[in-house]
């Protein structure tokens, strides 16, 4: 991933753990590129029109104001993120 932070927005790395069987309702990230690589667990992320099955060793990117849901399996899921242009300007849909 490679992506120039803009003025007064940083970088942020993050581990994200999400119970088992628990969706992440839809919501994007304005100016916000994600790269996430899956740990552990089991689930599926909807990011744009793709839906992408998540286990370990599943690296994925969600572009800047890309809508995306996620939902974790039974044993859930253990991801490691990284922000680009990071600053919290989430939104959050439904």
């Amino acid at each position: 991933m490679e992506v120039d932070n803009q003025a007064g927005k940083t970088g942020k790395v993050q581990f994200v753990h999400i119970p088992p069987n628990t969706t992440i309702r839809p919501h994007y990230h304005k100016g916000q590129t994600e790269l996430e690589y899956v740990l552990a667990g089991s689930g599926s992320v909807q990011s744009g029109k793709q839906t992408i099955k998540m286990h370990p060793g599943v690296v994925f990117t969600v572009a800047p104001d890309e809508l995306h849901k996620v939902k974790s399996g039974r044993k859930g899921l253990l991801l490691l993120v990284t922000k680009a242009n990071y600053r919290e300007d989430t939104e959050w849909l439904e």
